[in-house]
């Protein structure tokens, strides 16, 4: 059936690749109708059992993959002339969490590309306020931008492609749109988009004739809603490339990303993401001349917007041009990685995100939710606590639905502050069972414990595959101990235990004195604690002795 079913879309496909041919014809009559033009078009291929949202159909449509084994995955780069805001972190982390669900939960071969716009107008304008070189100050803030995104636990990209690097190939595709009489160029040499012989064009947003007009305003085009691919240069300040077409310029934003999107990956692009703020005209405009560049009627095949970060109490989106911005050196200095991406996995990726104390505020104590379970479990797990009478039958019950419901939380448009919500019901339930349900002396301690692992184990597996860094799991972070201690020569795991075996002893003896001696010996013991904390380790008593985990980014749990 499948075979049958990709038979029958290849020949549709052909047909529609057919009509669009005949549609550049400018000799030839027949034309596609705009809503033939318009509409999405399902790929041929493997049906993922995923919906994504379309912004085109205004709903959810299938995840078809034309090649499981490879799936291609474009990112509109930053603009590299300023510090990195959390408005621009909250698009990346966003797409990080996607890419992870696909790769690292799904098991698909992801294969990402990402440009970086080191050519622009707010580039120049930038370095000549400042007095410097234009390569200079891209190049800082380009690495500025690597770090920032290091420090956000966000993968970089399996390629990664400067503008200025890439000045040839832009200048192909443009030298083919020319050819094909999809552009022209104008008296000073720029060359122009012409959006008039685009059938296809507002296939993203319903687009009016005046918004089409706002896009750009330059002299010399036929149309105002034509847009730039490269523009004449104009002033001694300016980067500029010397081009067949005659004069010097450098290119338009737009033809960046689909020049090197297309050199790396050609025709037909599984995923395009960004900022919901480039649907129109960025994005629009990058479909327009790659269906124009490969006479197809669709380049993409999933666009995929994040939703904008503003500020609490201010409706416009974070912007450096409204100087309403927080850089991501400033959010840090409150904050960790973890937390600002636990912020974004509970607003969705195509949600606007309101940022403000009180929302970094809650996914810090979600997290810590967590790491105060993952904490208690293995408590529980060094019978630390008392075992308890559990019910096997509903505790597969529940292990069962916590895993469908993942699932299906993240094959629903990647609905992350669901999936989040499903793992926390599975953990207040088994924290109720282990913490607050009544103890059964005669029962074996080891009832149950391989279904509570097992839970556990999925749920910091989940949290890992989203990108959670602090709660890696407890191998890893023996190993990455071991390897401190070896070069340090110091056993941290047996120091600690030592240290809290005295304070275990202290507090023995507490119990056993007068009331003086007591809160004498109860003193010493909380000052050990505190200590302890100081240097970045929790420790959380039990009725049989104590555990204790790093603070933040480490939460393994240890047994005295």
């Amino acid at each position: 059936m499948l075979k049958l079913s990709c038979r029958l879309e290849e020949c549709k496909r052909a047909v529609n690749s057919q009509q669009f041919r005949r549609s550049m014809n400018s000799n030839s009559s027949s034309k596609p109708t705009q809503a033939f033009a318009n509409s999405w078009q399902r790929p041929c291929g493997e049906y993922t059992g995923i919906n994504i949202y379309n912004h085109r159909v205004r709903g959810k449509v299938p995840l078809v993959l034309r090649n499981p084994r490879m799936v291609t995955w474009y990112t509109c780069g930053p603009t590299v002339y300023d510090k990195t805001h959390v408005g621009h972190a909250s698009t990346y982390v966003k797409v990080d969490i996607i890419q992870r669900i696909l790769r690292d939960y799904f098991k698909y071969n992801l294969i990402t590309a990402m440009n970086i716009t080191d050519v622009d107008d707010k580039i120049i304008t930038r370095s000549k306020e400042q007095g410097r070189n234009w390569q200079e100050l891209a190049r800082t803030y380009d690495a500025e931008f690597k770090e920032n995104m290091l420090r956000l636990n966000v993968k970089p990209p399996n390629m990664r492609a400067h503008v200025s690097a890439n000045i040839p190939v832009i200048q192909r595709f443009i030298e083919q749109l020319l050819e094909n009489q999809q552009a022209y160029v104008a008296e000073d040499k720029s060359v122009y988009f012409d959006v008039s012989k685009c059938q296809n064009y507002g296939k993203l947003q319903n687009i009016s004739k005046e918004e089409r007009a706002l896009q750009e305003n330059e002299q010399g085009k036929r149309s105002a809603a034509d847009f730039a691919l490269w523009k004449a240069k104009k002033t001694k300040y300016e980067p500029s490339w010397s081009s067949k077409w005659g004069g010097e310029g450098r290119p338009g934003w737009h033809i960046e990303c689909s020049a090197i999107a297309g050199m790396f990956f050609g025709e037909e692009l599984d995923f395009h993401a960004g900022g919901l703020d480039l649907r129109f005209p960025h994005h629009e405009n990058e479909e327009a001349q790659c269906c124009a560049h490969y006479k197809k009627n669709q380049w993409v095949n999933y666009w995929l917007h994040t939703g904008q970060l503003h500020l609490v109490g201010d409706q416009h989106k974070m912007s450096k041009s409204l100087g309403n911005t927080i850089t991501v050196d400033e959010m840090l200095k409150s904050y960790t990685a973890d937390e600002f991406r636990m912020a974004c996995l509970l607003s969705n990726y195509n949600n606007d995100m309101p940022y403000s104390d009180q929302l970094m505020l809650t996914a810090r104590q979600t997290l810590k939710k967590f790491t105060n379970f993952h904490a208690d479990l293995n408590a529980y797990m060094q019978f630390q606590k008392a075992p308890k009478l559990l019910d096997r039958g509903a505790l597969q019950s529940q292990l069962d639905h916590m895993v469908l419901e993942f699932d299906n939380s993240l094959r629903d448009d990647f609905d992350t502050s669901r999936a989040i919500s499903v793992l926390m019901d599975q953990m207040s339930s088994i924290s109720r069972c282990i913490n607050h349900q009544s103890a059964d002396a005669e029962q074996e301690p080891g009832h149950c414990l391989d279904l509570l692992l097992a839970a556990g184990n999925f749920i910091g597996s989940s949290m890992l595959n989203l990108g959670i860094s602090s709660l890696a799991d407890s191998s890893n972070l023996l190993s990455q101990q071991q390897q401190a201690n070896n070069s340090a020569q110091v056993d941290v795991n047996l120091l600690v235990a030592d240290l809290l075996a005295i304070r275990s002893q202290l507090r023995e003896q507490a119990a056993e004195s007068t009331n003086v001696k007591k809160l004498e010996l109860l003193e010493l013991s909380d000052r050990l604690r505190n200590v302890l904390q100081e240097h970045g380790i929790n420790v959380r008593d039990h009725k049989q002795g104590s555990s204790w985990v790093y603070r933040e980014h480490k939460t393994a749990t240890r047994r005295v």
